[in-house]
């Protein structure tokens, strides 16, 4: 299921494992950031021919670039489930409320991969307590305007 919008942090031109790639590690880890394939989880299936159609490149340029990229952990990968984990997805890209936080837990439910899944559960609930902590503050701080 696509988005319309995903975020993608000007702060990606300051990351040093970003800036350590060359030309086609970068604008695959572009295309795994913003590619129609993926969701509010980051993490989506994503077989080699797909990715390799989409970009013009071929399957072993792919899997190169792919490996590079997980390699400078940037990218997690299940070859079995032909998933992708796209790291700290979670910092960029947060539960926004309660109820995008429900769907997204649900989208995660879904992951085929169970050591794929057991990632994005991890950084998703560092996230949402993140997000419940900020709705708390927010909270008391508008009780406290009235």
């Amino acid at each position: 299921m696509a988005q319309d919008f995903t975020k993608v942090s000007p702060a990606v031109w300051r990351s040093k494992r970003f800036l350590a790639l060359d030309d086609a590690g970068k604008v695959l880890y572009l295309y795994s950031l913003t590619c129609e394939h993926q969701n509010s989880t980051g993490c989506f299936r994503l077989p080699d021919a797909y990715a390799s159609a989409d970009l013009e490149w071929t399957v072993e340029k792919y899997r190169q670039y792919r490996d590079g990229l997980v390699s400078a952990d940037l990218l997690a990968v299940d070859v079995e489930n032909s998933m992708i984990y796209v790291c700290r997805w979670f910092k960029h890209c947060p539960p926004t409320n309660t109820n995008h936080a429900k769907g997204i837990a649900k989208q995660i439910g879904r992951i085929e991969s169970d050591t794929l899944r057991e990632r994005v559960e991890t950084e998703f609930a560092a996230a949402d307590a993140e997000r419940v902590q900020r709705e708390s503050i927010n909270r008391r701080f508008a009780g406290g305007q009235r």
